[in-house]
């Protein structure tokens, strides 16, 4: 049958049975393809990036539009939605197009970094909860203005999710029941590294483990064991396919192999245990390098976890190690989406796929489409993952 002539019910179906053994490690007939590209998308589809902030609703249709025009990707979600924690989950205030920043500006990550060395005492004796609620209080106090953008969040939420489901679309989250988990049960992993460092800026929280080791690991083993129980909890409670278990500032281009197992990987490595004992499997989100820490992933379980770069660790060399023991995703790099030619483009995909897709592969690009992608070059994905 035509995929033109499909049910968004038999899209769905065919799309989510195609991502579970991707996911899984199996074979697939083509690999799927999954697109996190939000403001790319919603500007493909007609729109403006601060549709999604400005009226979310129907910059989704945005990017739904945009997504049937590609051609027969399988993975699309929700865009950002103004409510959605921004910047407050990286101690930080974020700008937003069509508000602080232009329309078709990507929104931008202002680090606060309020965290003094004093604080890992209040976090030791009174919890990260206890930390992180002072702060929201000081910096992001309940306004008549937040409080309507998150009513208006939970109450769309819901209703956006399915008509991606209607369409046909599935995510990466997506619940192992049959749909799309609602807000609030989004499930995040990762280690205690990620929070510290943004809270106290990457420099001085890099300076903190050499000048006060022991009392920065007193203060992860405090976070690090709510984290874990809320983790697990999220994961019984949304059932979901894949949980992004996330890393970035405890890669390659700022630790040592001694410092990163002493302050992430013992951290990293529980949480993605928690994510595969509560049935689901991990999307290994890497940003930045990995490449000296790929071998730490044999440590994990065979086939629970997708193996993600971002386009900057080498996904070839991480195969030679990996490959057999973990799903890929990726990675065409940002810069090429932006810079490249469709024939680089192509070529690079078509590479990818004779290396990876006669096991769980699924076609993507490293991190995120950047909202400046060349449409001709994003269709080039598409092409070459279905074989045109």
């Amino acid at each position: 049958m035509d995929e033109n002539t499909k049910t968004g019910q038999e899209l769905y179906k065919e799309h989510l049975e195609r991502l579970k053994k991707a996911v899984a490690n199996e074979k697939t007939d083509r690999p799927p393809i999954n697109l996190n590209a939000d403001a790319f998308l919603v500007q493909y589809g007609g729109g403006k990036v601060s549709d999604l902030v400005n009226d979310p609703e129907y910059g989704n249709d945005l990017i739904i539009k945009a997504l049937q025009k590609l051609g027969d990707v399988d993975c699309g979600g929700p865009g950002a939605f103004p409510a959605m924690g921004g910047g407050a989950f990286f101690f930080a205030r974020i700008k937003l197009p069509g508000r602080e920043l232009p329309d078709n500006m990507i929104w931008q990550i202002d680090e606060l970094r309020p965290m003094t060395e004093q604080d890992y005492d209040v976090i030791i004796d009174k919890g990260f909860g206890y930390y992180t609620e002072q702060f929201m209080k000081k910096y992001f106090p309940e306004t008549e203005e937040s409080k309507k953008d998150m009513e208006a969040m939970m109450q769309l939420g819901p209703k956006v999710a399915q008509k991606y489901i209607d369409a046909g679309y599935v995510t990466l989250g997506v619940s192992q029941e049959g749909g799309t988990p609602q807000p609030g049960m989004m499930c995040i992993a990762g280690a205690p590294f990620n929070s510290l460092s943004a809270a106290r800026g990457t420099g001085e929280f890099l300076r903190d483990i050499k000048k006060m080791p022991d009392k920065v690991l007193e203060a992860m083993n405090v976070m690090h064991e709510t984290n874990l129980k809320t983790l697990r909890d999220t994961v019984r409670t949304a059932k979901p396919l894949t949980v992004f278990t996330g890393g970035g500032r405890e890669a390659g281009d700022f630790l040592s192999i001694k410092d990163f197992e002493k302050f992430a990987w013992k951290y990293f490595k529980e949480a993605a245990n928690v994510v595969i004992e509560e049935g689901s499997y991990c999307y290994l989100h890497l940003d930045c390098s990995w490449d000296r820490f790929v071998k730490y992933f044999l440590e994990l379980p065979k086939n629970k976890m997708v193996f993600g770069p971002d386009g900057t660790t080498n996904i070839f060399k991480a195969a030679d190690v990996l490959y057999g023991h973990t799903a890929f995703y990726g990675d065409v790099h940002p810069s090429m989406m932006s810079l490249g030619t469709p024939d680089e483009v192509y070529a690079y995909c078509k590479k990818l796929m004779d290396r990876f897709a006669d096991k769980g592969f699924i076609m993507s690009t490293g991190c995120a489409v950047p909202s400046n992608a060349k449409p001709e070059n994003v269709e080039a994905v598409v092409a070459a993952a279905l074989g045109k």
